[in-house]
């Protein structure tokens, strides 16, 4: 252009203008940002606030339906539980009159027999200790159980027992181990026998009888017990009279039933419509703030790509017109002033002698 040789100082002029007004459009351009920044988050925050109370809203309404209809089904449950409870109670007693009427021949005959038993050695003074259980199974034992329980016994008595006096005499010796035994068998032995003598040798007919009758009862409460399994295993519940409470019981399930549908019906509805009302009305009180803001935003938006464009097209400028004379690091206003300085003392012959004395300066 040749302004800069030939008038330097309208040149210097010029450029602190154009710097001016670049600094100006890039001002501009940073408060524009940051209003543009201010305005993206207001309008974020209220699409957020909206979205918000659109989905508290429908959670509040949704745990409002589920509460009502659970409330129902909890007391239909109540009334459930109560039939079945009873009607469980009604099966119990029924079936234990099953039980005592089915084994009640069975619990008399036993009985029978019992007062007969005691008759017996009643009759002919048999000790009462004859009649035990534990008489029986130490010496008429009969079964297996018995059996076990009568060689359990001896076993006890005739090896543990010895063995165990024995483990506790301190310095052990064989001798004493087989005084404990004759000591032992001598006298449980001993015992024993005279116990067998005295009443299966006196009375062994009617120990004998005994036993036959002791055998007849275990019988009848092996049948007793196989009868009273037979009934509570039994599924068949016809012999109780529990129509009534299953009738209750089919009452209140399809109440339940029905609950539950009414429920599901509700929820699908309000899944489907009643969402949609809720979020219409809470978007359409809200839009007359988003549309501002999505206005103020967009105009925001518009203004700051003004001020870039301008930013970019005087940055270009003073690239092109003035930094390849001054150089970037002298484009400010100080230092163009101290160049026209310069220029006008005479200390510098032209503007690049001026930026060269800056950069350089004399020592």
């Amino acid at each position: 252009m040749g302004l800069e040789i030939e008038n330097p100082q309208q040149f210097l002029g010029e450029a602190k203008i154009a710097v001016a007004a670049y600094q100006k459009v890039s001002e501009s351009l940073k408060s524009q940002r940051e209003q543009e920044k201010q305005l993206s988050a207001a309008l974020d925050k209220a699409r957020k606030e909206m979205q918000d109370k659109i989905q508290k809203t429908l959670k509040a309404r949704g745990d409002e339906i589920t509460a009502t209809y659970d409330k129902q089904l909890s007391q239909v449950d109540a009334r459930l539980k109560k039939a079945q409870d009873e009607r469980e109670h009604a099966r119990k007693e029924g079936m234990k009159g099953r039980i005592k009427r089915e084994t009640e021949p069975l619990v008399t005959e036993n009985k029978e027999l019992k007062r007969q038993l005691a008759a017996i050695f009643k009759r002919d003074h048999v000790p009462s200790i004859c009649n035990s259980s534990v008489f029986y199974t130490l010496f008429r034992p009969s079964g297996f159980v018995e059996l076990f329980l009568c060689l359990l016994t001896f076993v006890v008595l005739f090896a543990a027992l010895p063995f165990g006096i024995y483990y506790f005499i301190p310095a052990h010796k064989i001798w004493q181990l087989v005084l404990i035994y004759v000591v032992d068998i001598l006298l449980i032995g001993g015992i024993y026998v005279s116990l067998m003598n005295a009443t299966i040798g006196k009375h062994s007919a009617v120990i004998r009888d005994g036993r036959k009758i002791k055998n007849q009862i275990r019988s009848n409460r092996r049948k007793i017990k196989s009868l009273t399994k037979s009934i509570r295993t039994d599924a068949d519940d016809t012999n109780y009279n529990l129509q009534s409470y299953d009738d209750e019981i089919a009452k209140a399930q399809q109440e339940r039933n029905d609950v539950i549908s009414r429920k599901q019906g509700a929820q699908n509805t309000f899944e489907t419509v009643t969402t949609n009302i809720i979020t219409d009305e809470i978007e359409t009180a809200a839009r007359p703030q988003l549309e501002e803001l999505q206005k103020n935003f967009k105009a925001a938006t518009e203004l700051r790509q003004h001020f870039e464009n301008q930013e970019k097209e005087q940055a270009l400028n003073l690239s092109r017109t003035y930094e390849q004379y001054l150089g970037k690091a002298h484009m400010n206003a100080q230092d163009i002033d101290r160049i026209a300085e310069m220029l006008q003392q005479g200390s510098a012959t032209s503007i690049i002698d001026a930026v060269a004395q800056l950069e350089h300066p004399a020592q």
